[in-house]
């Protein structure tokens, strides 16, 4: 709870407040994990289950997340945030930063710095003053923040989980298989493990915001050796051994030349392209939901395909 009290601040505050921004909290970024690996192994004082990351200087997890991955997305909508009438509003403004309900203005540290309020003389906080107003408290309000919660910006941590969530590696599966080879204008089916398409996220927790990221496949991306790539919306159709020739999918390719008279030998790769939204629960300065573009996973298992001319045998009758 905040212990609040108001007075009144002349506006020429705003400009020592700059500067006092930059002294923000140290980041814990925690992830959780369905599966309860680690990443590496951690000091130990690292909570039970969890790893420490040396680039994040922190003990994580990963989070893979079971369900549905055709569960409607969560995320979505604009990065914006809004004043209590639910207008828009930038999330910064002259250096300063909007804080959203209950505050609804724009505010910097105080400076200097008044003692902390009674009860919390144990705590290290800063005091806060709203130095341009919204629609709601205005100039003049002033709280205690305890550990000197700023709002967090989400975009900026939802970015720095883009490049940490486990993305599925995709395995490529071709048929006729490695084994076996193919033939020139002969459809050749596509298709990833059906437990590799799913829904995957990363959670990161600062400074009293909790910012989820869910990454949603969409599409494969295949590249055929040959210098073609094609894409498939989905993970393909598995061929199963007693299939009809004719059985539809609606991810294949066929090979229309050859490099190599006596035949071609191509190495196959498969990746998924996910969509990236987050959202934003606590301190998150009036922002809840956002997209972030969309991500190219790595390729996971590749295989091969062996392409070959089919002969034409002419038979003279006697």
């Amino acid at each position: 709870m905040y212990a609040e009290r108001t007075v009144m601040k002349a506006a020429s505050t705003a400009a020592n407040c700059v500067a006092a921004l930059a002294a923000i909290a140290a980041v814990a970024i925690v992830l959780t994990t369905a599966s309860g690996r680690a990443w590496a192994d951690g000091p130990d004082d690292c909570p039970p289950g969890t790893g420490w990351n040396p680039t994040l200087g922190a003990c994580i997890q990963i989070e893979i997340p079971g369900g549905d991955p055709g569960n409607p997305d969560p995320g979505g909508g604009e990065s914006v945030c809004r004043d209590q009438d639910g207008s828009e509003v930038p999330c910064s403004k002259d250096g300063l930063t909007w804080w959203g309900a209950p505050r609804f203005c724009y505010a910097a540290p105080e400076s200097p710095q008044s003692p902390p309020p009674r009860g919390h003389e144990d705590e290290t906080g800063l005091w806060w003053s709203c130095s341009a107003g919204g629609g709601g408290a205005g100039g003049g309000a002033v709280w205690w923040a305890p550990d000197g919660d700023a709002p967090v910006d989400p975009v900026a941590v939802a970015t720095t989980l883009k490049v940490r969530i486990p993305y599925e590696l995709a395995n490529a599966r071709i048929a006729p298989p490695p084994t076996y080879h193919t033939y020139i204008s002969y459809k050749n089916w596509l298709w990833v493990d059906e437990a590799q398409w799913r829904t995957v996220s990363a959670t990161a927790s600062l400074r009293g915001a909790t910012v989820t990221l869910i990454a949603t496949p969409t599409y494969v991306s295949w590249g055929m050796g040959n210098g073609d790539t094609v894409s498939c919306a989905g993970p393909g159709r598995a061929w199963v051994t007693g299939m009809q020739e004719d059985a539809p999918t609606n991810c294949s390719y066929a090979y229309a030349s050859m490099v190599d008279p006596t035949g071609d030998t191509w190495t196959v790769t498969a990746q998924i392209n996910y969509t990236l939204a987050w959202t934003c629960s606590g301190n998150c300065g009036g922002q809840t939901s956002g997209d972030l573009g969309s991500q190219l996973a790595a390729a996971g298992d590749t295989t091969t395909i062996t392409v070959l001319q089919r002969q034409t045998v002419n038979k003279n009758g006697g």
